[in-house]
């Protein structure tokens, strides 16, 4: 049986908008339409304008480091009398972080900081403070992960200034809670994928690989890197619901993993796509694809997040890797 969870963590959000900074980004997009067929509104904010994007968008740079940015972003979230925020931009790949990363710390550090201190701002106004989701990565946990599974209260030892820059702003986070008694919430979500999903990450890589040399665009070989690793993976939709739940549900200043507590190895992953595919593939190593460094197991225990808002994810992996695949197979066409 499901626990119901503790009606202290409760929140009644009201009817104003979600606003969700990185609205333009993969998940940021399945988080709106997510939100958007159970009739909220969404404020989207990005620092560029939305292709397809329908209703209302805010184009705005978090971490950009513009004097008065805070104090801008404070009045922003009032003028729109946002329920909740969302907070999701920021810089995303791991391995991208070893090019840039001074950029990868403006953005993901300096944009949480710059959203927590403008909530600070609505707060020393008399202004209502909404809830807020900061979400951050596994990759924070690093070299400290446990096979068995990561708990939120583990020590935490990343190996890239991604990791870096998610685990310091997922302390910022617990800080301004404690601190100014901000209803803010950090999350750590596993690795998750689905249609949309940019080609720099390994499953949208094969696929797209895959649906290449379908289409007679590409020779038969899918180059890889390390397949070894095992991750804790889910669908984007199971993702956005776990979001969606921990806005009524998540308790401030707690961090929440998102995960399902099973993994997948990468080589396995490969083999499911392979066994959809109607060409015949190659499978090739390629250095440029390797990470410095990585880690073997990065799995993670779905307990608090379970019990706190009784979410389970639904989609099969499977079905998120096929789904991946049509949706390269129609790029290429």
């Amino acid at each position: 049986m499901t626990e119901r969870p503790s009606s202290e963590a409760a929140a009644d959000l009201g009817p104003g908008p979600i606003l969700i900074t990185g609205a333009g980004g993969f998940v940021g997009r399945h988080l709106t339409r997510h939100l958007e067929a159970e009739g909220r509104t969404v404020v989207g904010c990005d620092r560029a304008a939305v292709d397809g994007r329908e209703g209302t968008l805010v184009v705005w740079d978090l971490g950009s480091r513009e004097p008065g940015a805070s104090d801008r972003l404070a009045d922003l979230i009032d003028q729109h009398a946002a329920a909740a925020v969302v907070h999701l931009a920021g810089q995303s790949s791991a391995g991208a972080s070893f090019d840039d990363p001074t950029g990868t710390v403006d953005a993901n550090l300096l944009g949480a900081l710059e959203l927590l201190e403008a909530l600070r701002e609505l707060g020393s106004r008399g202004r209502p403070v909404p809830r807020a989701l900061l979400i951050g990565s596994a990759e924070e946990y690093g070299a400290a992960a446990r096979a068995e599974g990561c708990r939120e209260d583990d020590p935490v030892l990343p190996i890239s200034p991604y990791g870096t820059s998610k685990a310091a702003a997922t302390q910022l986070t617990v800080q301004y809670h404690r601190r100014f008694g901000l209803p803010v919430i950090p999350v750590r979500p596993f690795s998750h994928t689905g249609p949309g999903h940019d080609e720099r990450f390994v499953f949208p890589s094969f696929a797209g690989q895959i649906a290449a040399i379908e289409a007679g665009r590409a020779e038969p070989v899918l180059r890889v890197g390390n397949l070894a690793p095992a991750r804790d993976f889910l669908d984007v939709r199971d993702v956005v619901a776990a979001y969606r739940a921990l806005l009524d549900r998540g308790e401030p200043g707690v961090i929440y993993n998102v995960c399902s507590g099973s993994t997948l190895t990468i080589r396995d992953g490969l083999e499911i796509l392979l066994g959809s595919s109607t060409a015949t593939v190659r499978v090739e190593p390629d250095p440029a694809r390797q990470r410095p460094v990585d880690i073997p197991v990065l799995v993670g225990d779905p307990s608090r997040l379970r019990e706190a808002t009784g979410w389970t994810p639904r989609v099969d992996f499977r079905d998120t890797l096929g789904a991946l695949l049509e949706a390269a197979r129609r790029h290429v066409t």
